[in-house]
């Protein structure tokens, strides 16, 4: 029998790499996106669902139930605002954290007992925003700190039948990057904008949700990771070893 991961977010750039992954390792995927979705090769199962909404337990967890037991939930469903600290409305802060943060939280809760039954293991995708920032993203870099805190706590708390740990991407070509990037690049410019950044990574380019999916699926095996737990695994290209100084 296979293992099942239920994956947030898995409509994104990196949801869709990682459910692929997963399902080429072998693995029953289900996905939860506030998206509709079309047919996903890489889907056994599909919940649409807004992990933003604060009554979101009763439905995840009948889809949980529905599935062939649980073996790894990987938190990734995000949202990325770009807006001056001063000029960020309360509706707008609560949002983000709402989906970055709460969403995890509940997904969490809901999640445990099964998880604990099967001894599997939880990855929340955070992001090197937790470490080092950027003008403009408070509400995000916040929300994704807390995730990486989080981690921590419930790594405690759900030992020693779950694991959970953190992985933190740095530049992805995801289109959650190119939007952000969008809104200071021109269209002509785009790639640009996209090299420049890549530049200034020590290994001299971004990274691809494939690369990040290889982590998540690593923290999620019990075969591969079995010994770590609490930890937040940096994907960056080197980016957050560098001074900006330099």
């Amino acid at each position: 029998m296979s293992e099942t991961v239920l994956i947030t977010g898995a409509l994104g750039g990196i949801g869709r790499a990682t459910a692929s992954l997963f399902r080429s390792a072998g693995w029953t995927v289900a996905g939860a996106d506030r998206l509709d979705a079309a047919a996903d090769a890489s889907l056994d199962a599909y919940l649409q669902l807004d992990l933003a909404r604060h009554d979101l337990e009763d439905e995840l967890a009948g889809f949980i139930e529905r599935l062939d037991g649980l073996h790894a939930l990987v938190n990734n469903a995000a949202m990325q605002l770009e807006k001056p600290l001063t000029n960020l409305h309360v509706t707008e802060w609560d949002e983000v954290m709402a989906t970055n943060l709460r969403g995890a939280f509940l997904a969490v809760q809901v999640a445990a007992a099964p998880l604990r039954r099967s001894g599997g293991a939880i990855v929340n995708v955070s992001s090197v925003h937790a470490m080092a920032t950027s003008r403009g993203l408070a509400a995000y870099a916040t929300s994704k700190g807390a995730l990486a805190a989080f981690t921590r706590a419930a790594a405690l708390e759900l030992a020693p039948e779950v694991r959970v740990n953190a992985v933190l991407p740095g530049a992805v070509d995801t289109p959650m990057l190119r939007a952000g990037l969008s809104r200071w690049a021109t269209a002509d410019g785009l790639d640009d904008a996209v090299e420049a950044l890549a530049a200034r990574t020590p290994l001299r380019r971004i990274g691809s949700p494939e690369e990040i999916a290889e982590a998540i699926l690593f923290l999620s095996d019990r075969n591969r990771s079995s010994f770590i737990t609490g930890q937040t695994l940096v994907v960056d290209g080197g980016a957050t070893v560098q001074l900006s100084t330099e």
